[in-house]
């Protein structure tokens, strides 16, 4: 959960912008690497959006297995397009995967935004919340979706690698986009 109003606004632009093309590069890879983590994490995720969430930030929610945002305040965005930057291979991939196929034009492409009410009727997120129990919901999800006695952490660990094979293979590999810009 973030604080405040912002889930997560993204990367910094301005910081990434001081870097070399080799620091960019292993900064995209690192970021990668992160998603790929929360992506196979060996135990159910879920993530509180407590409210805004944008470009990276969307990336980092849609790797937890639950999603639950606030109902009364917050975008969910994916504004590349808005911000001329383009996808690499591997969150695009995660996009494909894990957003509702009815709204990747919409969200990918176009650079919807979304508010929790919308998020959840798309698809895009599971639960939506006042801001007042969205910790007690998540938590509450996360209990359920594990069950009593939880999942075992190898097989749930097996199981995503193989439902997200392709997104595996990809956020393991170098970053890259498709076509250069």
């Amino acid at each position: 959960m973030g604080e405040g109003k912002f889930y997560s606004l993204g990367l910094d632009l301005t910081a990434l912008g001081a870097l070399s093309a080799m620091e960019m590069q292993q900064f995209a890879y690192d970021l990668q690497k992160l998603l790929l983590r929360l992506l196979t994490f060996p135990l159910v995720t879920v993530a509180a959006i407590n409210g805004h969430v944008y470009a990276a930030g969307v990336f980092i929610a849609l790797a937890h297995d639950h999603k639950v945002m606030r109902s009364e305040r917050g975008w969910w965005c994916l504004n590349e397009i808005h911000i001329r930057r383009n996808f690499t291979v591997g969150v695009l991939e995660m996009a494909k995967a894990l957003l509702p196929q009815s709204e990747l034009r919409y969200s990918v492409v176009l650079g919807r935004r979304y508010t929790g009410e919308e998020a959840r009727a798309a698809g895009i997120v599971d639960e939506v919340c006042p801001l007042a129990q969205l910790k007690s919901v998540a938590m509450a999800a996360a209990v359920r979706l594990a069950g009593k006695d939880g999942l075992d952490r190898k097989t749930l660990s097996a199981i995503k690698h193989d439902l997200y094979r392709d997104v595996v293979r990809v956020l393991s590999e170098p970053t890259r986009t498709y076509s250069l810009l």
